[in-house]
């Protein structure tokens, strides 16, 4: 008896009820959306101070080393980083750079050599929540792109200058195009990045 009195008063939810649940859901899932956003706004700006230390290692590497290469000092190779896009992530790779001074003013005449690179060589990971675009010294803009398509590569001199791949390397949010971080790279190795 009191079985079939408790299932005639069972009546489901009201129509309040209702709307209490789905705005406790909305407020949920906004608050889930902005912390996703701030994540991929944190790792984007992470992908500009990868880039400034790898720049910080490139500098002191080239100011006080001589590139040696399978265990033989190379007078003719230059300290370089290559920054490409390899499916949907952007790395900074470690390497070395075969040429004369010459050489350097023409993008299609590198001659870039591996070093030991972490992530099965690719290089450091920056991020696949960003997208990379370089300013050249002449104001020109163009997006980073393949190892073989068109990397950016950043040479330094033993004095320490930046003899190519001096500009400004902005990083935008990959889903909202936002600008999030800059490094400025100029002719005398001297770098800053703005987050």
């Amino acid at each position: 008896m009191n079985k079939r009195r408790f299932m005639k008063r069972n009546e489901g939810y009201s129509l309040i009820e209702m709307i209490i649940v789905m705005a406790i859901v909305a407020v949920l899932t906004g608050a889930a959306m902005v912390t996703v956003s701030i994540i991929h706004s944190a790792k984007a700006k992470e992908a500009s101070s990868t880039l400034e230390d790898a720049l910080s290692e490139l500098e002191a590497n080239a100011k006080g080393k001589m590139c040696v290469v399978s265990g033989v000092q190379q007078p003719d190779y230059r300290f370089a980083l290559a920054i490409y896009k390899n499916g949907t992530k952007y790395y900074v790779k470690k390497g070395y750079y075969i040429g004369n001074g010459a050489a350097y003013d023409s993008e299609g005449s590198y001659v870039f050599v591996d070093s030991e690179n972490v992530g099965g060589g690719k290089g450091t990971s920056l991020s696949s929540y960003v997208t990379v675009k370089y300013t050249d010294d002449t104001g020109a803009q163009r997006d980073v792109t393949g190892l073989t398509d068109q990397p950016v590569y950043i040479v330094f001199d033993r004095q320490g200058m930046c003899v190519h791949g001096d500009g400004t390397y902005d990083f935008y949010r990959n889903d909202s195009d936002s600008l999030v971080g800059t490094t400025v790279l100029n002719k005398n190795g001297s770098h800053r990045s703005n987050n």
